[in-house]
C-alpha cells in the first residue's frame, strides 16, 4: 500500500503540473463564535406545554443564564436565573412548576484537579433555589468536602404515570464508584433514598407505569471470565431474578440494552440487541415467559437500531406502545411510526431539506414540541411547533455564524490495505471544485474513544467548519474499533492501536491523494482524546503521509493505560485487553514529524501525565515536539470559553506555521 500510496502521490503532482490550479478563495471562521457559549442550548418543553426553559449565552454575564419564557406569550422577556459562581450546562423540568439544572464544578482533592457536575433545584421564578440532595445532619470537613463536589448527578427517571411527582435521581461517588437512586417529591423537594448499588452494579431502567426499579446489572467472575448478569424485578414478590436470556459474557461485548416497558402489556421489555447479528436490533423480550418475539421490532439490514421512544396518554395514563425509532445511521435519525407525529416529522423534513430535524420534548394535547434543526453546516436552530403545524423561531445556537461559508459533509468509503472497508465523513471547503482547483490541504481527523464514531450533523466542537474555511479538507475515517457501524469493524479493532488501526487513517489519507482531493506534501492528522492517541502513533510511525501531527489530550503510553485499567480486573476484561499494539512512548527514537500536544490540566479521562511524558521522551531524543498545558480545562466538551481561544490558537497557528502547510493557504477577510 506504501507503493500505492507513492503513485497516487506522484499522480497528484502530474496532475497540479498539467494546469495551473485557481487559488481556493475561502472565509475563515473567526475563533470566537467558537469559543464563546451558545446563545441557545438544553431548549426544553414542559410537560403541560405551558413553558419552555433553556440556557442563554450572553455577553453580560460569565456564564449561561437559566431563562424561562411563558409559551402563550413568547414576546414577553424570560424570567432570567443567573449564576456567579457555577457554569450551567443543562437544564430539564421537574414537572411544571420546577427546574432542576446541572453545573460544572472544578473539585481539587490532595493532588487531584478535576470536575464533578452537581445538581440545582429551582422553581420558575428563580427565588428559591435548593440543594435538596445533600447530606443532612453533621459531617466531618473531608465529609463535606465530598459531599459539596464528590458527586455527579444525571435524572434517572422523570415521574411515573402513577406518580408524576416522584423523580428518581442517580447520585454517582465518582470516588468511591458507587450510585445512589434518589426519590424527589417534587412538591415537598423531600428527598429519600430508594436504592444503592455497589461498584460492581447498576440500575438499568425503571417502569414508566409505577417508577418501581425493574432491572439492574451486576458482575460475576467465573472460570472463563466476567458475565454481565442482568436482574428483572419479580413485579409479584418484589424479588431480583436473574434473567440468562439478558446477561452474555462481557468479552463478548453484546449490545444488550433493555430500553423500557412501552406496551399495555407489562411483561413485554423492548431491548436493542445484535446478538447473532451485525447490527443491533430491536426485540421484544417476554419477562415472564423469558422468551423473546420470533421477529425483531425494528431493524436494518445496514445500521444499527439503538433507541425506542414510547408515548404515553397523560389524560388516560395510558401507554400508547412505542411511537419511534432511532436509525444510527451516517445522520442519526429518530423515525416516527404514529399516525400524530408521523406525518408532522414527514412535513418538516420536506421544509428542512437537507438538515436533521429534532422533535424534542412534545406535548400531544396541544400539538406542542421544541424542534431543533441542525447539519453539518447549520449550528442548531430551535423552534416551537404549535397546534402542530405552526413554527415560532426561539433563536440561533450560533448566530454571530455565517453559515453560507462553511462545506458540506458528505458519506464515504475506502479500502484499507487488507481490503476491509473504512466509513468516513468527508467535509470539503465551500466552493472546492476538484477540477478548477485541484489538490488541496488535508486533514485526517479521527475521532476520540476509539469505541465510538461521529455522525453527519453539527460538530459541536467547532473543529470541522473552523478547518473546512481555512481551505483544508477534512476526513473523519471510521477506523476499525469504532462503535456504530457494526459488530465486524468494532471488533476489528481489537489489539491493533497503532497497527491496522492506524493503518486505517493511513489509508484514509492514500484515498483523498487517489481522488484528486488532497495534496500529499499538505497533509496533516489532527485528533483528540484517543484521535490525540492516533496523532502520537502518527508521529513515531515509518514513511508518515503527514507533514505534521496535532494531539489534543492524547494517550501516548499505552503500558500505562493497560497497567491503570489492569488495577479494574472488570475493566481489563471489558476493554483493557484490547488495548495493544505499537506503544509511542517506546518509539519515540522513530519520531519523524513535527508534533503538537496541549491537554488540560484537569484531565483524569485521558491523564494529563500522558503528555507530559511523551514530550519529555520526544525532546530527549531531540524530536520536533511542542506542549502546550491548558490551565483548568478538563476532557470532554462543554469547554469554557477561554479553553476554546487558547486551544484553537494553537491548531491554526501551528498548521499555517512553517512545521505544517506554511501558509501555502489563500484566505480572504474572516466571515461576518
Amino acid at each position: 500500500m506504501r507503493l500505492a500510496f507513492a503513485l497516487a502521490a506522484s499522480l497528484g503532482l502530474l496532475t497540479t503540473a498539467a494546469f495551473a490550479a485557481e487559488p481556493l478563495q475561502t472565509s475563515p471562521l473567526p475563533i470566537e463564535p467558537i469559543a464563546e457559549h451558545p446563545a441557545l442550548s438544553s431548549i426544553v418543553l414542559s410537560p403541560d406545554g405551558k413553558h419552555i426553559a433553556g440556557l442563554v449565552g450572553t455577553p453580560q454575564q460569565r456564564w449561561p443564564v437559566i431563562s424561562i419564557w411563558d409559551t402563550e406569550n413568547l414576546s414577553k422577556p424570560p424570567i432570567w436565573i443567573p449564576s456567579k459562581t457555577m457554569r450551567p450546562r443543562a437544564v430539564q423540568f421537574l414537572g411544571n412548576e420546577h427546574l432542576i439544572f446541572f453545573a460544572d464544578q472544578p473539585f481539587t482533592y490532595g493532588s487531584t484537579k478535576t470536575f464533578t457536575v452537581q445538581a440545582w433545584v429551582t422553581d420558575l421564578e428563580g427565588k428559591k433555589i435548593d440543594n435538596p440532595f445533600a447530606a443532612k445532619g453533621t459531617l466531618s470537613d473531608t465529609a463535606k468536602e465530598v459531599e459539596r463536589f464528590g458527586f455527579t448527578f444525571t435524572v434517572f427517571q422523570d415521574g411515573s404515570i402513577a406518580n408524576p411527582k416522584r423523580y428518581l435521581i442517580a447520585r454517582e461517588n465518582i470516588e468511591l464508584g458507587t450510585t445512589e437512586i434518589l426519590a424527589l417529591d417534587i412538591d415537598t423537594m423531600q428527598v429519600e433514598r430508594a436504592a444503592r448499588a455497589a461498584n460492581d452494579e447498576a440500575f438499568v431502567l425503571a417502569d414508566v407505569r409505577d417508577g418501581q426499579l425493574m432491572i439492574k446489572q451486576r458482575l460475576r467472575s467465573t472460570g472463563a471470565g466476567w458475565m454481565v448478569i442482568r436482574e428483572v424485578r419479580n413485579r409479584a414478590s418484589g424479588s431480583w431474578e436473574e434473567h440468562a436470556e439478558l446477561s452474555y459474557p462481557i468479552k463478548e461485548r453484546l449490545t444488550l440494552e433493555p430500553l423500557g416497558f412501552f406496551d399495555a402489556d407489562p411483561n413485554k421489555l423492548y431491548v436493542s440487541s445484535n446478538r447473532g447479528t451485525n447490527f443491533a436490533q430491536i426485540r421484544i423480550y417476554d419477562i415472564s415467559s423469558r422468551t423473546w418475539e420470533a421477529e425483531p421490532a425494528f431493524a436494518s439490514p445496514e445500521f444499527d437500531i439503538s433507541d425506542v421512544d414510547g408515548l404515553y396518554d397523560r389524560e388516560t395514563k395510558q401507554l400508547a406502545g412505542a411511537v419511534a425509532y432511532t436509525i444510527e445511521g451516517p445522520a442519526r435519525k429518530t423515525i416516527y411510526i404514529d399516525d400524530y407525529w408521523q406525518p408532522i416529522q414527514k412535513t418538516l423534513d420536506n421544509q428542512f431539506r437537507g438538515n436533521n430535524v429534532t422533535l424534542g420534548s412534545r406535548n400531544k394535547r396541544l400539538g406542542r414540541a421544541i424542534v431543533t434543526v441542525s447539519g453539518p453546516r447549520q449550528p442548531p436552530v430551535y423552534f416551537l411547533l404549535l397546534n402542530g403545524k405552526e413554527l415560532k423561531q426561539l433563536g440561533k445556537s450560533r448566530p454571530s455564524m455565517n453559515e453560507r461559508t462553511f462545506g458540506d459533509t458528505k458519506y464515504v468509503t475506502y479500502k484499507a490495505r487488507d481490503g476491509l472497508t473504512i466509513p468516513g465523513l468527508l467535509t470539503l471547503p465551500a466552493g472546492y471544485d476538484k477540477a478548477k482547483h485541484g489538490p488541496i490541504p488535508a486533514i485526517i481527523h479521527p475521532h476520540g474513544g476509539p469505541w465510538a464514531r461521529d455522525y453527519i450533523t453539527w460538530d459541536s466542537s467547532g473543529w470541522t467548519q473552523f478547518l473546512t474555511t481555512r481551505g483544508y479538507a477534512v476526513l473523519q475515517p471510521q477506523y476499525r474499533g469504532s462503535d456504530g457501524w457494526g459488530m465486524a469493524l468494532w471488533k476489528a479493532g481489537d489489539k491493533e492501536w497503532g497497527q491496522k488501526m492506524q493503518d486505517d487513517k493511513d489509508d484514509g489519507a492514500a484515498w483523498l491523494v487517489q481522488q484528486g482531493i488532497a495534496d500529499p506534501k499538505r497533509m496533516a492528522i489532527f485528533g483528540y482524546s484517543y484521535g490525540g492517541f492516533a496523532a502520537v502513533a502518527a508521529s513515531v510511525r515509518p514513511n508518515s503521509p503527514y507533514q505534521c501531527a496535532i494531539a489534543g489530550a492524547p494517550v501516548a503510553d499505552l503500558q500505562r493505560l493497560g497497567n491503570l485499567w489492569g488495577a479494574n480486573r472488570i475493566q481489563r476484561e471489558l476493554q483493557g485487553w484490547t488495548v495493544t499494539g505499537m506503544d509511542p512512548i517506546q518509539n519515540v527514537s522513530k519520531g519523524s514529524i513535527p508534533i503538537m500536544l496541549y491537554h488540560g490540566d484537569r484531565d483524569r479521562q485521558a491523564d494529563t501525565v500522558h503528555s507530559e511524558l511523551f514530550y519529555s521522551a520526544m525532546k530527549g531524543a531531540g524530536k520536533d515536539v511542542e506542549f502546550h498545558m491548558i490551565k483548568d480545562m478538563w476532557h470532554q466538551l462543554p469547554w469554557w470559553p477561554e479553553w476554546h481561544r487558547e486551544t484553537l490558537g494553537y491548531i491554526e497557528s501551528y498548521l499555517a506555521g512553517p512545521k505544517c502547510f506554511g501558509n501555502k493557504i489563500t484566505v480572504t477577510a474572516p466571515n461576518k
